[in-house]
């Protein structure tokens, strides 16, 4: 699982909730790991807000409040979090009921399957309905 983006169908689920479901799979992940690389401390998604780059040089920047990044060195896990709709009112991906876009990037994934067990982990516990948007090839760039 190289590079994935999916397209989170969360409905009426707060934002908060969102969070502590992504950050409780990446905790129980973590502790079921036996690799002492893999920290047992509590792990979380770090918010940042603008202004945001440009996904190509002629591109208008996205407009948002703010996005979610985590990074994993070690297993070479990052994820990225952003609202579907911007403030400007487009649209990344126009499926009915999306979101949430979640860029997931695992590059090295020798730590136990650090990664893929956090993806799986994830999945069985976010309510609603997750769409692969698109598997990118090794160098391609984020839509």
């Amino acid at each position: 699982m190289p590079k994935r983006e999916y397209g989170l169908k969360t409905g009426e689920l707060p934002e908060d909730e969102m969070i502590k479901t992504f950050e409780r799979a990446l905790n129980k992940t973590a502790k079921m790991s036996s690799d002492l690389r893999i920290s047992k401390g509590r792990k979380k998604l770090r918010k940042y807000t603008g202004p945001f780059g440009r996904s190509t040089p002629d591109a208008e920047p996205p407009e948002y409040d703010h996005i979610y990044f985590f990074s994993h060195r070690y297993c070479s896990l990052f994820l990225e979090l952003h609202p579907n709709r911007e403030l400007n009112g487009r649209t990344q991906f126009p499926d009915e009921g999306v979101i949430w876009n979640l860029h997931v990037t695992i590059i090295e994934d020798s730590l136990e399957g650090f990664g893929n067990r956090f993806i799986q982990e994830l999945f069985q516990t976010l309510p609603g309905e997750k769409v692969l948007i698109k598997e990118y090839a090794m160098g391609e760039e984020w839509l």
